[in-house]
């Protein structure tokens, strides 16, 4: 008898053990403690790694290529290594990006966005330019592409927009998906990296 209430001792003090364990971390005041985890990615993967971290903080470094002339509400970062452009949007804190980042080196810490493009988004964008609408409304869809695939704004060019939804759809068509993914970043911050080289000689 003795033996078995040894072994259920062991058991019981196991079970115990391992629940004590599996618990979050607490604060002093019984606040569960959350830490963010930040992935750094290299801009020559960010189309193929953005897909597993939509809504997700990650780190980027690369050159500012452009900045938006109409209130620096967007950059794209490149890197050497590779033709990738990532399509950088503000967040409320920031508010628009600084003109004279141009050509500077950032780190930068965003979470990812996922912009979907289906066919019922492309015969909306159609109807659009069929009725002559105004299409301010950038939505940034494609601009890790360069633009090509955007809306082109106010007063844009029609025949323009007709060939981007017609590109859009053969891209749609040929991926097999229902749908497009196109990816960027809402930046919540950002290191202008300095050359320590630069006034060495």
């Amino acid at each position: 008898m003795k033996k078995y209430l040894l072994i259920f001792t062991v058991i019981a003090l196991f079970i115990t053990s391992c629940e004590n364990a599996q618990k979050p971390k607490e604060s002093s005041n019984n606040d569960i403690v959350v830490v963010d985890e930040i992935t750094a990615i290299n801009i020559a993967d960010f189309d193929d790694k953005a897909g597993d971290f939509v809504d997700k903080k990650i780190q980027l470094e690369g050159t500012v290529d452009h900045i938006c002339k109409h209130g620096g509400q967007k950059l794209f970062l490149v890197s050497n290594e590779s033709e990738t452009r990532v399509k950088v949007t503000p967040d409320e804190e920031i508010a628009a990006f600084n003109a004279e980042l141009e050509g500077d080196q950032l780190v930068l810490v965003g979470i990812v966005e996922e912009q979907r493009i289906d066919e019922e988004y492309l015969k909306e964008w159609e109807e659009e330019i069929k009725a002559g609408s105004d299409l301010s409304d950038d939505k940034g869809e494609g601009m890790h592409l360069g633009g090509n695939v955007e809306k082109g704004g106010e007063g844009a060019d029609l025949n323009e927009e007709l060939e981007k939804v017609n590109r859009l759809r053969t891209m749609l068509e040929e991926s097999g998906s229902d749908h497009l993914s196109f990816y960027s970043v809402l930046c919540t911050s950002y290191d202008v990296v300095v050359d320590t080289t630069e006034n060495k000689e």
